[in-house]
């Protein structure tokens, strides 16, 4: 992280993470405010909250969205959106989404003109950019600017996930359940978004001031889990080749997507890279997987706490490799992805096969 939290002209203030999510809660802010990141339902959450923080300062101003779609059809739009009060109504907080640099690039020319001494506008754009690289000029001129933010948010982490779902039941006037908790995060997308939708839709199931419990869950089939998925990264790992097979076979003819195997078989290496490091601190597997943080079903504990005592660290580490390589294979345009992570799961699952005979 750097930058300083100020908004004097001649300094810059540019913050990454968690740091950046608090900023939404400052007394002041910028009225040029720049977003980035991977997640595009904390970034929209992110600008509506900064959006609130000049609303209750400002009443007057409105919230406008804009798209894509929007700076085409209107090039002068946002521009005019921002600028003092006219004949047409007054000033907006402007909330633009682009996807590339193109448009972020004309909408940080007027961030270029207030730093060369233009005149400050009477609104505010919230400008998100979604994931944009480094490399990207327009967010360096947020970031070496005086009179902006330049706020950048990383993957959504497991605490973050369980505060969207947690909040999305409350709002819906429903309650949940740690085991049903952990189950949504196993079955969607890690992202907020998604998160989000399956919270919504489990609370629609389970009614007025209910329960969403992991019956539910398992009786909507939360977030679309492709079928034998799970049943085939378990089989992987427990050392079942012929299992696993029949299981990816059921996964793919489920329509589940490589990328999101790749992710489960990621996510798995990483959770049994913990709980081998909490017992080579002393721990003892079973506890440690019966913590809520760790997300496993009470159910699945005793066959994870199994895979744990069959994989060394440095067995674990080489799948994570193999599974990193493994992704970049499968998004590279024309690669046969279903059977690079076929290959991959047999290797796991052969590997893990020898290893549980010694």
């Amino acid at each position: 992280m750097a930058g300083s939290a100020t908004t004097s002209a001649g300094c810059t203030m540019k913050l990454t993470g968690s740091a950046a999510t608090k900023a939404a809660q400052k007394d002041l802010s910028p009225r040029f405010v720049i977003l980035s990141g991977p997640d595009s339902g904390q970034l929209r959450r992110l600008a509506e909250a900064i959006a609130n923080r000049h609303h209750s300062q400002n009443p007057d101003l409105e919230f406008k969205r804009f798209s894509e779609d929007d700076l085409k059809s209107n090039p002068g739009g946002v521009e005019e959106a921002i600028s003092s009060a006219s004949l047409f109504g007054g000033a907006a907080i402007a909330h633009v989404r682009v996807g590339g640099e193109k448009d972020a690039s004309s909408l940080a020319g007027l961030l270029e003109r207030v730093d060369k001494g233009g005149p400050q506008p009477e609104g505010v754009l919230i400008l998100d950019v979604g994931d944009i690289g480094r490399s990207s000029k327009s967010r360096k001129a947020f970031e070496d600017s005086g009179h902006a933010w330049s706020l950048q948010l990383y993957e959504a982490t497991r605490d973050e996930l369980l505060g969207v779902a947690r909040a999305e039941a409350k709002a819906a006037g429903a309650s949940i359940e740690p085991d049903a908790l952990s189950a949504i995060l196993e079955a969607v997308a890690q992202d907020t978004d998604s998160v989000a939708a399956e919270v919504q839709k489990l609370a629609v199931y389970a009614g007025p001031e209910g329960v969403i419990d992991l019956a539910g869950v398992e009786a909507v089939g939360s977030g679309g889990r492709e079928a034998g998925l799970d049943e085939a990264i378990d089989a992987a790992f427990s050392g079942h080749p012929n299992l696993m097979v029949q299981r990816l076979e059921q996964a793919f003819g489920g329509g589940a997507n490589p990328v999101a195997i790749l992710n489960g078989t990621g996510r798995r290496v990483r959770l049994l890279l913990q709980v081998r490091a909490g017992v080579e601190g002393g721990g003892n597997a079973a506890d440690i997987l019966k913590h809520p943080k760790m997300g496993v079903f009470w159910k699945r504990q005793a066959e994870v706490a199994r895979q744990v005592s069959l994989w060394s660290r440095n067995a674990l580490e080489d799948v994570l490799t193999a599974t990193l390589e493994a992704d970049g294979q499968v998004k590279r345009a024309g690669s046969p992805d279903t059977a690079l992570v076929e290959q991959l799961l047999i290797r796991i699952a052969r590997r893990a096969e020898r290893m549980s005979r010694r």
